[in-house]
């Protein structure tokens, strides 16, 4: 939110101009949200090459209900010139934050104009400050990393021999006689299962891929030869 204001400080007077810390904007659908002060950028240049005095501070109020009177926390200390410059961040004042452990709160921003040792020309100051708000919803924390995934089943070697054994190609049937109840009987028929699923998913959804039809044909494919490994133990079964 960008503000630009003309400024008068009578002859031999000063000036109190004030930003507020916390305020109401629009939240799009007509309703009001309060929002609070993330940073404040500020230009103030005194016209017709002339100087002044300025001097830019917080107000820091405590919590309701406390004893303790409000206190300030400066932001530009007292000097005089033509132009001034600034730039608050309360997230990135150290200071600042270890007040506001204490439960102190930010209240309003002053600036104080100062042209009490001219006591015969007024002085006519623009400023011009930029405010942002704070983010009000923080981003998430990144979730925690996955565990590693157990490895797959696979049959024990009867020898005890911890040599890993290659992994079967599921495409073209083996001779290998499958029992039902071993670990590779039920890894296929796992797998089958999933292929199912995933084959009625992309007849049911009419999925828009690239070469859909290419892989709904080779899940096709991979079910027919998971049901072929696993006929022969079916047959063994029912006979």
């Amino acid at each position: 939110m960008a503000d630009r204001v003309c400024l008068t400080v009578p002859a031999g007077q000063r000036l109190v101009h004030k930003i507020p810390c916390n305020w109401e904007e629009d939240s799009g659908d007509g309703t009001l949200i309060s929002v609070a002060l993330g940073s404040l950028d500020w230009n103030a240049i005194v016209l017709d090459e002339k100087t002044v005095d300025l001097e830019v501070c917080v107000l820091l109020k405590c919590e309701e209900g406390s004893s303790e009177p409000p206190t300030m926390h400066w932001l530009q200390q007292k000097g005089s010139g033509r132009t001034f410059q600034g730039r608050f961040v309360p997230s990135e004042d150290s200071n600042l934050l270890e007040q506001a452990g204490k439960g102190t709160t930010m209240e309003e921003i002053i600036f104080e104009f100062d042209n009490s040792y001219s006591w015969w020309t007024d002085k006519q100051i623009e400023l011009i400050t930029i405010r942002s708000r704070s983010e009000a919803n923080p981003p998430p924390l990144p979730l925690p990393s996955l565990s590693p995934m157990s490895p797959p089943p696979r049959a024990s070697d009867p020898s005890g021999s911890e040599e890993v054994q290659g992994v079967p190609e599921l495409r073209t049937p083996n001779d290998v006689a499958v029992d039902e109840n071993t670990d590779a009987s039920r890894f296929i028929s796992q797998l089958d299962a999933f292929l199912a699923v995933a084959e009625e998913k992309c007849q049911k959804d009419d999925l828009q891929l690239a070469n859909a039809e290419g892989l709904l044909a080779q899940v096709q494919q991979l079910r027919q030869t998971c049901q072929d490994m696993l006929q022969p133990a079916r047959d063994t079964g029912s006979s």
